[in-house]
């Protein structure tokens, strides 16, 4: 099975060289996949940094926004499963084996890794931990009004492009939107969540980053919500999940309560933001002028 490594990148100088050394540590044939970067307009070291090295096919985007540039990539991808990562992630040496397996085993047109976070502190565990069920019962659930995905660590085959075409030119979050496009078009089943396919994120080193890109997450909302006709979790399904979690981790009371306390300041930090996004912003929603910045 052949596999095409998709990452955009966009002034990632901190953190693109770890993300590049994960790729050329996967433990999957070096003749059956093939990695290319995307310069999305980086005015940084970025693009210096991935001419270093001559295994990486390096393009280049002029278009500003993530799903121009994984476009870019996919018209230039010969794999028939195209493996999306970002640019501050590093995935795991498995990762290609773990696509590859999961893609066989089932047959899913998508298939959705988890996440795991820079440092493992307990607040930033915990949240590793819930995010991981609630991918599972969000892409277990049957009910597409709340199915999501991230192409931090997302395979697709690309057969599916062909059927349904590349990303939208939505601001951010076009990932969704494509998902949703496909679930629409062949069922919840065309997408399925396997957590042994693990990307750890580089950028989140602590609590305060989580939740500063869960503000983020709480403001795109506004931009893909109705787009993608997806709608947020609401408290029944969030406590379910979490029930869940501390079950699977089998965390003390005192564990339990640490977590539904991260977790409440977390669901603050979305809401406001969503709201703050909702009621006072006028960019229309889907603008043609997207970026990954």
């Amino acid at each position: 099975m052949h596999i095409s490594v998709v990452v955009p990148f966009y002034n990632e100088e901190s953190y693109i060289e770890e993300c590049i050394q994960a790729l050329l540590s996967q433990d999957y044939p070096e003749e059956n996949h093939e990695i290319l970067l995307v310069d999305n307009n980086s005015s940084d070291r970025s693009a210096e940094i991935v001419r270093r090295y001559p295994r990486i096919k390096l393009l280049s985007e002029s278009t500003p926004g993530d799903f121009a540039a994984r476009n870019r990539g996919l018209a230039a991808a010969k794999g028939e499963i195209i493996a999306f990562t970002d640019s501050n992630c590093a995935p795991s040496k498995d990762w290609l084996r773990s696509i590859a397996a999961a893609m066989l085993a089932s047959n899913a047109g998508i298939v959705l890794g988890s996440l795991q976070f820079a440092l493992d502190s307990p607040a930033l565990s915990m949240m590793e931990a819930y995010e991981s069920e609630k991918a599972d019962y969000i892409l277990s659930s049957n009910n597409k009004e709340i199915y999501v995905a991230y192409t931090s660590n997302l395979a697709i085959r690309k057969a599916l492009f062909d059927s349904l075409g590349h990303f939208s030119p939505v601001y951010r979050n076009s990932d969704i939107v494509f998902v949703r496009r496909a679930v629409d078009e062949y069922s919840c089943n065309v997408i399925r969540y396997f957590p042994e396919i693990c990307v750890r994120h580089l950028e989140i080193s602590d609590i305060w980053t989580y939740y500063r890109k869960i503000q983020i997450y709480g403001r795109d909302y506004h931009r893909y919500g109705k787009i993608a006709s997806v709608r947020p979790l609401g408290p029944t399904e969030r406590l379910g999940i979490f029930r869940k979690t501390i079950q699977s981790q089998r965390y003390s009371l005192a564990k339990s309560i640490l977590l539904l306390f991260l977790l409440s300041l977390g669901g603050i930090c979305y809401e406001l933001s969503r709201l703050r996004a909702t009621f006072g912003s006028s960019a229309p929603l889907g603008s043609l002028q997207p970026s990954n910045r």
